[in-house]
């Protein structure tokens, strides 16, 4: 138990800081590894405009956002009682699902955006046969097509 616990059944946001940083340095890891053991093979380009992927995200994001600004608005804290007869601070479960949606919708948001701006700045080069039968370099775009 910590001494000064927060509104997560008494877990301090510290906590889930320090969860988010050591979970990053693990994925930065990871993608090193992944970026210095790729071949030479291509990768699939999206059947999907970038678009679509983008409501997602902002579905994701305003849903996350939502709970956030709940929280930050200060509204009222009043007693509650469950059925077991547990007595509860509203303003502790608003924090608990701000702390919540902070970790999981908006941290998924956020990555999904930056992968979606990876994907959409790079620039693949594929070959096309022209009509001569030479085969040609073209320069295509994933967020072209």
């Amino acid at each position: 138990m910590w001494e000064q616990g927060g509104g997560y059944f008494g877990v301090p946001f510290t906590n889930y800081v320090g969860w988010l940083f050591t979970a990053y340095v693990l994925f930065q890891l990871f993608a090193l590894f992944l970026r210095f053991r790729r071949t030479d093979s291509k990768e699939e380009a999206s059947a999907f405009p970038k678009s679509y992927y983008a409501q997602a995200i902002i579905m994701f994001a305003v849903v996350g956002l939502a709970y956030v600004v709940v929280y930050l608005s200060g509204s009222g804290d009043t007693l509650v009682t469950d059925a077991m007869g547990v007595v509860w601070h509203t303003r502790s479960i608003a924090e608990a699902e701000a702390t919540v949606s902070i970790f999981t919708m908006i941290f998924v948001a956020a990555l999904s955006t930056v992968k979606l701006l990876q994907r959409s700045a790079a620039v693949t080069f594929t070959s096309v046969e022209t009509g001569s039968g030479k085969t040609a370099a073209r320069e295509s775009s994933p967020a072209l097509k």
